[in-house]
């Protein structure tokens, strides 16, 4: 769970998880499946009734050694309504990453969500970025 920046006054958190192709959490993905990176994100009662705008949700991957560095998946937008929770998922395509990656390349990944406030075509200073796990491409 990573904390919401707000300032100066508000509070949200954000948590994330990878859910492979047969609905189960993991860190272990066949390159030629898709996947799905969940987020829910909770903001206090205060914010959830005056902020206005749009949530923009986007995943990240980041690999060690060789590999990909890049968006995985579309950015997902959802407009601010009012609510304290919100849920949203990013479908990352199969054969995004390589399969069965050649040495030196482990296969290995950090995936990282960013979710911004944008309003009137702005970001704002509301944001979180969240590290998930560590997952293995094969």
């Amino acid at each position: 769970m990573t904390n919401i920046q707000f300032p100066p006054t508000g509070s949200g958190n954000l948590t994330i998880t990878v859910v492979d192709n047969n609905g189960s959490a993991t860190n272990v993905l066949e390159a030629s499946q898709p996947f799905t990176i969940e987020a829910v994100w909770t903001i206090d009662t205060e914010s959830a009734r005056v902020l206005g705008g749009q949530w923009e949700l986007s995943a990240y991957v980041e690999s060690f050694g060789p590999g990909l560095d890049a968006q995985v998946g579309p950015t997902r937008v959802k407009a601010l309504d009012g609510s304290e929770t919100y849920s949203d998922a990013i479908v990352v395509p199969p054969n995004t990453f390589p399969d069965n990656p050649a040495a030196p390349s482990p296969g290995v990944y950090k995936v990282i969500v960013v979710l911004l406030l944008r309003n009137n075509n702005r970001v704002t200073d509301v944001a979180a970025i969240a590290e998930g796990p560590l997952v293995r491409i094969g």
